[in-house]
C-alpha cells in the first residue's frame, strides 16, 4: 500500500495548492467579515498539511509483503459500482419527469432491492420513508421548492 499512500499524498498536495492558488483570485476578507476566499484557502492549507504528513509517514513506515501487494477490487465490486452508476444517471434523467420525491423514493427502493437484496415490501417502506424525510427538510426546514414531475409530486 506504499504505493497507494504516496500517490494519494502527492495527488492531495496538488489539489490543496490549486486550491490556494484559485482562492487568491477572492477577497480573504470584506468588510462585514470572512471573504469568499478565506475558507478555500484554508482548506488548502489543512490538506496540504495532512497530504503532507501522510507523505511522510508513508517514506518513514514500514511495510511489509503483504502490505506491498497491489488491492484492486474484484468484478463484482466493480459491476455494483457500475449498476450504481446507471442507476444515478437514470435518476438524473428521470428527475425532471417525474419529480424529485417520486425519483428520491425510486432510486432508494431500487438501490434496497436490486443491490442489498432486501425484501421490495422493505425497500418500498424505506424509499417512502427517506422520500419523505427529503420532503420535508426541503419544503418545510430549508424552505425549498423540488422538481415536480408530471404527477404533480
Amino acid at each position: 500500500m506504499k504505493k497507494g499512500d504516496i500517490t494519494f499524498s502527492v495527488i492531495g498536495l496538488g489539489l490543496s495548492l490549486w486550491l490556494i492558488l484559485e482562492s487568491q483570485k477572492f477577497d480573504y476578507a470584506s468588510k462585514f467579515g470572512i471573504g469568499p476566499g478565506f475558507f478555500p484557502f484554508w482548506l488548502g492549507i489543512i490538506l496540504a498539511a495532512f497530504s503532507l504528513f501522510r507523505f511522510i509517514i508513508s517514506l518513514k513506515q514500514k511495510y511489509d509483503a503483504e502490505d506491498l501487494k497491489p488491492r484492486l477490487p474484484g468484478w463484482g465490486s466493480l459491476g455494483r459500482i457500475g449498476l450504481i452508476m446507471l442507476i444515478m444517471a437514470g435518476f438524473a434523467l428521470v428527475m425532471n419527469g417525474l419529480g424529485f420525491i417520486l425519483t428520491v423514493f425510486l432510486f432508494v427502493s431500487i438501490i434496497l432491492f436490486i443491490l442489498e437484496g432486501d425484501s421490495i415490501l422493505k425497500s418500498i417502506f424505506y424509499g417512502v420513508m427517506f422520500s419523505a424525510a427529503v420532503f420535508l427538510v426541503f419544503r418545510y426546514w430549508l424552505e425549498v421548492d423540488l422538481p415536480r414531475g408530471l404527477l404533480g409530486i
